[in-house]
């Protein structure tokens, strides 16, 4: 018989190492393969690019994202398939990773510089509160529950560190191999890992402050074991860093520099600069701890937030660090780490929190550092009670981490997975399985306008999907070369969805409604299907005969005298549900799209809006319905920021069903926003123009 000799000092950190490995995974892995909370554009990205690998399409870089998380997509889509699983049980298993390792660096960074069993303690302590917080954390649970490339920098600089701290304070040279591998991966993960080597530097440089205190000798000794770090990283990175240097605009990406938060200040004075900065820092350290981002507790909100209680200590655990700075390397490089790493989020003016990603390991062994301090402050002051003190301190701690863990799983499973299809992030990719499940459909063809590439990535099904994503006047050209190339495609098939924000703060579905339009030109409406909140019309005996024109229902451009004119109109029907309330296969027959086509004068100072209006034959007003004229996609842009022209825009006119069937005039008046005062036609001088017919079908047809 075998006998196992082991004793409490040896058994109580396999335990702990196995109890969080258990609940991280639990929290990253459990019920992963399902589509809630939706498939994010990003990861969609991801998956596209993944695809593109497997087909033999190689790269360091994909647009701006770095390749690392790419080609480990690329290995679980080759071992599991087109699903939202192998999209994301990379990340998944590298932020669970992420807990082990942070209990790790936890035990090796406050073990290190003295002796006996209570460093030991301390050390074992503070790793296991910070892996433990980090395992139940709202914010890195969803964050690593989605194809994010950013989870993958706080595992390897975690792993890098601890791999770096091993190897040097206990002279193991494989260790020091092994960090500079996980260094040199770095700058294929996500783009704040281009501050670790500032932190690396500025560490490095703390042993030798002040320079009187090292020996020359030391530095010597010192030297081979960094340069061996430093060489195994520049091998492992070098590819990447070529890349870089070969194409400098991909270092410093498009989307950097739209974030970047002195980009709207060139030439600004120095102090100005320094005011924007110490804004931006303030309000994302509010951010990151005392006032929340708007929907922060929500499974969609990415940001890396603490709570409250967690913040509290945090930042004790940086007061104690800045206090010990010249006495302990562990505190100065955990200082480090947190303020380099948080550099990325200074430096935009996006609020996201998401940017300081690389720091959450070290914020999360601060805010164990915070609280082991304060169990140390209250021993000392009940030494006669001091040995039941850490039981009542382990088990506060733990109903602490429980409850956390609760609403971490209500928040994510319970309220999470039950949101609304509505979602535009969960309908798209839950359509893309609907088909998948559907036998091929003969002589068809799917035409989608929308932009959602968890779409493209899941969409395995038999029957043919086209994309459109031209500019609008140019839809009438591109939907007729398609079709002409396809000469078996009888039936087309426009998918579009219900946007039911009442501020249609995205408006994605415009170029899906001028689709519409065209094939109500050119083609026969056959039917709607409804999957959730996305509808498909159907069109058949599409006619070639004559031009396919979008804008053809205005003689002449209108031109007002505010500087805005109307280039074009196109009329058509909708076949859009009418509402959720009225059963899923209620149909909005008496509804019509109006698309128009307009171009504003560079100095016009006014936001406009429309008031589309039908008369009957006699002359009355029968229906109204304003608009205010935005810029689809962007809904900020109201005319006076229209920069760049023409400018295509669509509403609905969601005729009641009290108004009698027959032929109506539709006319507009386009009048400003803030004074509502109308502007007139050049040359006609009335402010009511008149668009054209409008036909109306009896209600319920």
């Amino acid at each position: 018989m075998f006998r196992f000799k082991t004793n409490r000092v040896e058994l109580t950190p396999f335990l702990v190492l196995l109890a969080f490995t258990v609940v991280a995974l639990f929290f990253r892995l459990y019920r992963l393969h399902e589509l809630e909370p939706g498939l994010k554009f990003d990861e969609g990205w991801n998956g596209i690019y993944a695809l593109q690998v497997l087909q033999g399409e190689h790269a360091l870089t994909f647009g701006d994202k770095e390749g690392l998380g790419v080609y480990l997509i690329a290995l679980t889509t080759k071992l599991l398939g087109r699903t939202p699983l192998a999209l994301r049980l990379p990340t998944a298993l590298a932020s669970a990773s992420t807990v082990l390792v942070v209990f790790w660096l936890g035990r090796l960074l406050l073990e290190w510089g003295e002796n006996g069993p209570k460093t030991r303690r301390r050390g074992l302590v503070v790793g296991a509160i910070g892996a433990g917080l980090l395992a139940v954390s709202l914010g890195q649970t969803v964050m690593g529950r989605t194809a994010y490339r950013g989870s993958l920098l706080p595992l390897f600089l975690a792993l890098c560190l601890a791999l770096l701290w091993w190897g040097w304070t206990r002279r193991r040279w494989w260790g020091i191999v092994l960090a500079g591998a996980c260094a040199g991966l770095l700058p294929y993960t996500y783009y704040p890992a281009r501050f670790v080597p500032i932190l690396f530097l500025f560490f490095g440089l703390s042993f030798l402050l002040p320079f009187r205190s090292v020996s020359l000798k030391r530095i010597q000794s010192e030297l081979p074991w960094a340069a061996t770090f430093t060489c195994v990283a520049g091998l492992v990175a070098a590819p990447i860093l070529f890349h870089y240097v070969r194409n400098p605009d991909l270092f410093f990406n498009d989307r950097i520099q739209t974030v970047f938060i002195f980009r709207k200040f060139q030439g600004a004075p120095v102090t100005t600069l320094a005011e924007v900065l110490a804004i931006n820092v303030w309000d994302v350290l509010n951010s990151f701890s005392f006032r929340l981002l708007p929907g922060c507790c929500s499974p969609f909100e990415h940001a890396v937030t603490l709570n409250v209680w967690e913040a509290l200590f945090f930042w004790l655990g940086v007061g104690i660090a800045i206090r010990q700075w010249h006495r302990s390397p562990a505190y100065r490089l955990l200082l480090l780490w947190v303020g380099l790493l948080f550099m990325p989020a200074f430096l935009s003016d996006a609020k996201s929190t998401m940017r300081m990603v690389g720091a959450v390991p070290a914020i999360y062994v601060l805010v164990a550092v915070g609280l082991w301090e304060t169990l140390l402050w209250i021993e000392s002051r009940t030494a006669g009670r001091a040995k039941i003190l850490p039981w009542i301190f382990g088990t506060t701690i733990g109903v602490i981490v429980l409850i956390q863990a609760t609403v971490t799983f209500r928040a994510v499973f319970d309220k999470g997975l039950a949101v609304s299809p509505s979602h535009y992030d969960m309908i798209w990719p839950v359509f893309a399985q609907r088909l998948n499940e559907r036998p091929a459909e003969r002589d068809t063809v799917y035409f989608i306008a929308h932009r959602h590439d968890a779409f493209d990535y899941l969409y395995q099904g038999p029957t043919p999907v086209m994309r459109i994503f031209s500019a609008v006047p140019d839809l009438d050209h591109q939907t007729k070369t398609l079709l002409t190339e396809r000469e078996t495609a009888s039936t087309v098939k426009v998918v579009n969805w219900v946007d039911w924000s009442p501020t249609i703060e995205w408006r994605a579905n415009f170029r899906a409604n001028f689709l519409s339009i065209l094939l109500d030109k050119h083609g026969t409406y056959a039917g709607t299907e409804f999957f959730d909140d996305i509808y498909v019309d159907s069109y058949v005996d599409v006619s070639y005969d004559r031009p396919w024109v979008l804008f053809e229902d205005l003689p002449q451009p209108v031109i007002y005298d505010g500087g805005i004119t109307l280039e074009g109109l196109a009329l058509g029907s909708s076949k859009k549900r009418a509402s959720g309330q009225q059963g899923l296969d209620a149909e909005q027959h008496r509804s019509h799209l109006v698309g128009m086509l307009w171009t504003t004068a560079s100095n016009v100072m006014a936001d406009y809006s429309v008031s589309l209006r039908l008369y009957s034959d006699d002359g009355a007003k029968v229906f109204q319905s304003d608009h205010v004229l935005r810029k689809p996609m962007e809904y900020p842009l109201t005319t006076s920021l229209w920069m760049t022209h023409p400018v295509s825009t669509v509403f609905e006119l969601e005729i009641p069903d009290e108004l009698a069937a027959g032929e109506y005039e539709l006319r507009m008046v386009v009048y400003d926003l803030e004074t509502s005062t109308p502007t007139v036609e050049v040359g006609v001088w009335e402010p009511e123009t008149a668009l054209g017919r409008v036909q109306l079908q009896p209600s319920g047809q």
